[in-house]
């Protein structure tokens, strides 16, 4: 995905919340299986101290949620569809297939540029905090 595409802010917010986050459970279709092994893959290749890595649970629903698994409670990070979910998940409204690619390929080139790179970084000081509801709103 190009930068200049209007959902490239909120596919690289997405793969750096996968990136920086330690337990992530992505629930999507079994044709994705090979997807998320080879992100499991490069994270583990990436980040050699990461103790937990993208798990795939099988679903047979028309879209992707990818959740981060707080003390085993499923917390929706990110929504690949086109329902729009809450506020505090960032909201890929695109085809599974196109958002999803364009998620991995953001992580591997995030995990290849050496992101995160250290304990408790937020982030890219030029690009701010993420606001999903000025994001929403700019869009529409």
């Amino acid at each position: 995905m190009q930068m200049n595409h209007p959902l490239w802010p909120v596919v690289r917010e997405s793969a750096r919340r996968i990136v920086k986050s330690d337990s992530i459970s992505i629930s999507a279709p079994m044709e994705f299986a090979d997807l998320i092994n080879q992100l499991a893959d490069h994270i583990g290749e990436k980040i050699p101290q990461r103790a937990n890595l993208p798990k795939h649970q099988v679903s047979e629903s028309k879209d992707i949620q990818i959740y981060q698994m707080n003390s085993g409670n499923p917390e929706l990070i990110i929504y690949i569809g086109n329902i729009e979910p809450n506020v505090e998940v960032c909201w890929v409204e695109m085809g599974i297939a196109e958002g999803f690619i364009a998620i991995i390929e953001s992580c591997q080139q995030l995990l290849d540029a050496g992101y995160p790179g250290c304990v408790g970084c937020e982030g890219s000081i030029q690009e701010g905090r993420w606001n999903e509801i000025e994001f929403r709103d700019k869009r529409n």
